[in-house]
């Protein structure tokens, strides 16, 4: 994934991104609770998720990830937030939150997991399977989440980029936690992308 070059605290985002990547696993294992399991199902209901909750999720399942906005994530994925209206009828003045729509929810849960995180889509992207099965047409990263499992088993390696890799680009080589072998490629000093396979060990669930 090749997007444009990121603004110094976007940069500064992404480098945190990759040292909480190599930090020890958190000591205890994310159990979906049924304020969470709630939380999924309203927000498959109406197609999007707040960001604080989608955060909070994001918290819980990897406390590595605590330390990150949805929208500095957002920015490092490439997908943007959106506004909301907390009174859906607009009959007063209301603020409005930042939110995520459901299937770029699914998609960074998913990114998170393949970046070596201790983080289970599953929850989400098998709930919403079945609802995009029914389309006709799938668009853009409802095609990916809906192709997961297969990607996933094909062990491809995960990319990101926050900008083009030059020719005289340097390299290290890391063993996450987890077990996945991070590539990380510098552009000078900075970190402008990492190259992530999954362990061998790796299960995938049946689709």
């Amino acid at each position: 994934m090749l997007r444009e070059l990121l603004g110094h605290a976007e940069v500064d985002a992404f480098d945190q991104l990759i040292a909480q990547a190599q930090e020890p696993l958190p000591s205890y294992e994310f159990i979906l609770t049924d304020s969470f399991i709630e939380l999924i199902e309203e927000s498959l209901a109406r197609g999007w998720i707040y960001s604080a909750a989608l955060q909070e999720l994001i918290a819980a399942m990897d406390p590595r990830l605590a330390g990150f906005a949805v929208d500095e994530l957002a920015q490092i994925f490439d997908f943007e937030e959106v506004q909301v209206w907390a009174n859906a009828t607009r009959s007063m003045p209301t603020r409005s939150h930042g939110a995520v729509a459901i299937r770029n929810a699914a998609f960074l849960l998913i990114q998170l997991k393949a970046m070596g995180f201790q983080v289970d889509d599953a929850p989400l992207s098998s709930r919403m399977r079945p609802l995009l099965a029914s389309k006709k047409v799938l668009v853009g990263r409802e095609f990916y989440v809906f192709w997961q499992q297969e990607l996933e088993a094909k062990r491809e390696v995960f990319v990101l980029y926050t900008a083009p890799s030059p020719q005289n680009a340097r390299t290290q080589e890391v063993i996450l936690p987890p077990g996945h072998t991070m590539r990380i490629i510098f552009d000078d000093k900075r970190a402008i992308g990492v190259e992530v396979r999954s362990p061998l060990s790796t299960e995938i669930g049946p689709v």
